[in-house]
């Protein structure tokens, strides 16, 4: 059987609770594991009979009984890296399982309620945690065991019956080690006790501020009703605590006035203490260690002391008055039933983690002498910790006897035989009447029989133990292997996309709504390009043009017409000729009428940029998402610089996009400036200003009408003769212009018509919005996390987490059958 198998594997699917090996019996294991652990069949128990707390079939040497038990060490840690090899695993296990519960999560609040948010909901993820912390819980109780070097016995019982004595007599210290007295109860920290030929000392481990606060402090708040419990040690010493008196209500008072009592204690004290709050391990020496573990004795001058309040733990090291004595280890507990919180919580901690007996002592004093409920309560605790073996296996009860009554020693001694026992000698609890405080006696008929009794029966309890855990691991592995299946059905029924499935369908998307999108802006241009169509904006600027023009001209070509005819009677005087003058003016009349028409310029231009705008808007939101990173640039809030920005995104992706970027740079090739559209039909309009024809000769010009006496009369004709041909001109360039909108309306409506057409349907445009989604999907979906594709995201992660746990639940055993299906 290999080491795996040990912890792994799966026989049932029942949850049971852990069982218990009742005394009297064989272990309800499998009898190839008993063998395969010790090496050994399971023995019978031990039977046992009471003769003044000798047990009958004693006599085994010292020597053989310190053989045994470090027998019994050597093998326990045998298993030390089977163990840690099953928790390492197990712990993979807890994390998926947190992973998977936080993916679940995610996805059921991602997206729109559907059918995929139903199926994960009606999933379990507490079931598989809870079956994994139960291993993790019974293989660290295994680990516990067979990790420790010493074979551990606890001293326990109610306060003021000798436990601390018993303690004095098992380990050699005194009182000053291991306080012992009268009234009040003494032990305030519980302390292990280990034996070592050489070593005499204590390591203390120390409370941080953080652990005393949350394991000393905040357990009385809760059971007084004080919360919120401090936060720090400054708000503990500050805080108002009631007196004792106003504890409670008149039921609680006496149970709960003492526990008040306590917590002012440690908070008037917090000064004596306070500095040894660091969490540290301090060593001790053993004549100091008193004030470290036990209460202070009554009467002591304030401000009193309470340095035990600092301490986590204590760590005894001394030499045992035994001979050959094994590696041995006493754990001394606070008594029970002290108006302490949580101190029955701490008992069995301790039980738990550092125990392989129990000695529990019992004083028979004139108030003592029945076997009480409190008694009863000390076994029943101790029976709730042994879950595999029978607590009579676990337990002794001594009867200290010491300075007790002859009558009361009777009587407990008939209490515990008749009515605790039954009078079944061979089955109820082993019960040894003797003086804890004669050391002697203590060794040779106490510590010595409870020693030859684990050498027999520690092998058959830890036995038990790991058996126990096997069974656990087993049908936990088979629970979470079944709940795991189950999810595996569900899963398979939601229909996720892979990843390139969904850029394939978001690239079809993004392509349909920029398709649809643009279509619906070319029919606006198509719209604008249909003869009923008028321009309203641009024909009132073409007359404002028009009007400033003919103003102008009539005006005398702005100097005046007064200074006009004075300027050119001057020149027809000089050249002898009206000719020249007239060439020239109507030279200069002709090129400024050309610049000033082009004052409409501005409308093209606003036309143009409305054009940009129209297909920045047509494009869509997704696509503007792409240049959101450089919305620091002013340019890009203009259309035109929008338009730049996304080509170069699209020109200088890591995978390029060249169609759809050229598509864009053709975009911002749009000529329908005055001197592209305009001019060349507005200088036929002015062709009237020619002095003459290209071909004097063959047509009639205005020669003959500039041709006029050099007299301030004939100044006079040709101002008007060539304001008459000013005003011609402009009505006729007027008369062009005003078929320019819908010209300008056509070439719009063919740019766009081309460009929807290129960026849609070329032969690279479906591949090339695969690309660009492929590349710029977290960004032009940047908030998709929370959105319905999150949803898809999320289940093929819980998928993912389903399917690496099926992976290590089966390798927990290799020939569990969901192993074999899951291959299949």
């Amino acid at each position: 059987m290999t080491g795996s198998a040990v912890f792994g594997g799966s026989t049932s699917i029942s949850l049971r609770p852990a069982r218990r090996l009742s005394y009297g019996g064989r272990l309800g294991g499998d009898p190839a594991i008993t063998a395969m652990l010790w090496g050994h069949g399971a023995g019978a128990p031990v039977g046992r009979t009471r003769v003044h707390g000798l047990r009958k079939g004693g006599g085994s040497s010292v020597s053989d009984i310190k053989e045994s038990l470090d027998a019994v060490l050597r093998r326990r840690r045998e298993h030390l890296p089977v163990v840690d090899e099953q928790m390492e695993r197990w712990t993979r296990i807890r994390q998926l399982a947190r992973e998977l519960r936080d993916a679940t999560r995610s996805a059921g609040a991602a997206g729109p309620q559907g059918p995929a948010h139903a199926a994960l909901d009606s999933l379990d993820t507490e079931a598989i945690e809870r079956a994994v912390q139960d291993c993790l819980d019974v293989l660290a109780g295994v680990r516990s065991r067979v990790g420790r070097n010493t074979v551990n016995i606890g001293v326990s019982g109610r306060a003021r019956n000798g436990k601390s004595t018993v303690l004095q007599s098992l380990s050699g210290l005194d009182d000053q080690q291991i306080p012992s007295g009268r009234g009040q109860p003494v032990t305030a920290v519980r302390s292990r006790i280990y034996h070592s030929a050489t070593d005499r000392g204590a390591l203390l481990t120390m409370h941080t501020e953080r652990s005393f606060l949350r394991e000393v402090i905040a357990p009385y708040h809760a059971e007084l009703g004080l919360d919120p419990a401090p936060g720090d040690l400054s708000a503990f010493a500050l805080y108002d605590y009631p007196p004792p008196a106003d504890a409670a209500g008149k039921a609680d008072q006496p149970r709960l006035a003492p526990m008040l009592a306590r917590v002012r204690e440690a908070q008037e004290a917090l000064g004596t203490y306070r500095h040894c709050l660091t969490g540290e391990v301090r060593t001790v020496d053993l004549s100091d260690i008193r004030e470290w573990v036990a209460y202070p004795e009554g009467g002591a001058a304030p401000p009193v002391k309470r340095p035990y309040l600092a301490v986590r733990d204590a760590a005894i090291t001394c030499a045992f008055p035994i001979d050959e004595v094994t590696a041995l280890g006493l754990v001394d507990m606070p008594g029970l039933g002290e108006l302490v919180p949580e101190a029955e919580a701490h008992h069995l901690d301790g039980l738990r983690n550092d125990v392989d007996f129990v000695i529990v002592v019992k004083r028979p004093t004139d108030t003592n002498a029945m076997w009480a409920e409190e008694d009863a309560r000390a076994l029943q605790l101790i029976a709730s910790v042994c879950t595999v073996a029978d607590v009579r296996d676990f337990t002794m009860i001594l009867v200290n006897t010491g300075m007790c009554l002859p009558e009361n020693i009777r009587a407990l001694e008939d209490d515990l035989t008749q009515r605790l026992n039954g009078n079944e000698e061979h089955r109820g609890y082993w019960v040894v009447l003797e003086d804890g405080a004669d050391r002697d006696v203590v060794r040779d008929r106490v510590l010595r029989p409870v020693l030859e009794h684990l050498a027999t029966a520690l092998p058959r309890m830890d036995e038990a133990v790991i058996a126990d855990a096997i069974a656990v691991c087993r049908e936990r592995t088979d629970a979470i292997a079944t709940e795991l299946a189950a999810w595996t059905a569900v899963l398979r029924t939601l229909a996720v996309p892979t990843s390139a499935e969904q850029t394939i369908n978001r690239a079809e998307r993004l392509r349909e709504e920029v398709a649809a999108s643009l279509q619906a802006w070319v029919d606006t241009l198509k719209a604008r390009a249909a003869d009923d169509f008028d321009d309203t904006e641009f024909l009132e600027r073409v007359a404002e043009v028009h009007d400033d023009v003919r103003s102008w001209a009539l005006d005398g070509f702005g100097e005046g017409a007064e200074a006009w005819r004075e300027r050119a009677l001057n020149r027809l005087r000089v050249d002898r000729a009206s000719l020249p003058f007239a060439s020239t003016e109507l030279n200069r009349v002709r090129v400024e009428m050309a610049r000033r028409f082009a004052a409409v310029d501005d409308v093209l231009t606003q036309r143009r940029e409305d054009y940009w705008a129209g297909l920045v808007d047509a494009l869509g939101s997704k696509l503007a998402l792409l240049v959101r990173d450089a919305s620091h640039d002013a340019d890009v809030v203009r259309p035109q610089g929008y338009l730049q920005a996304l080509a170069r995104v699209l020109h200088d992706a890591y995978d390029p996009c060249p169609v759809l970027a050229g598509t864009l740079d053709s975009a911002l090739d749009v000529r329908l400036d005055y001197h592209t559209r305009v001019l060349p039909h507005l200088r036929r309009a002015l062709g009237v200003l020619l002095p003459e024809p290209d071909d004097p000769a063959g047509a009639d010009g205005p020669t003959t009408l500039l041709a006029v006496p050099r007299t301030a009369e004939g100044a006079e004709l040709l101002l008007e003769r060539i304001t008459q041909l000013a005003r011609q001109a402009a009505y006729d360039a007027q008369a062009v212009l005003a078929r320019e909108p819908a010209t300008a309306a056509q070439a719009l409506f063919a740019y766009g018509e081309q460009f929807e057409d290129s960026f849609v349907r070329s032969e690279q445009s479906e591949v090339e919005f695969r690309r660009l989604v492929g590349q710029f999907q977290d960004r032009m979906w940047p908030s998709d996390g929370a959105g319905a594709q999150a949803v898809t995201v999320q289940v093929r992660r819980v998928r993912g987490l389903v399917a690496e746990l099926r992976r290590l639940i089966d390798d927990v055993d290799p020939r569990h059958p969901a192993a074999e299906g899951s291959r299949r």
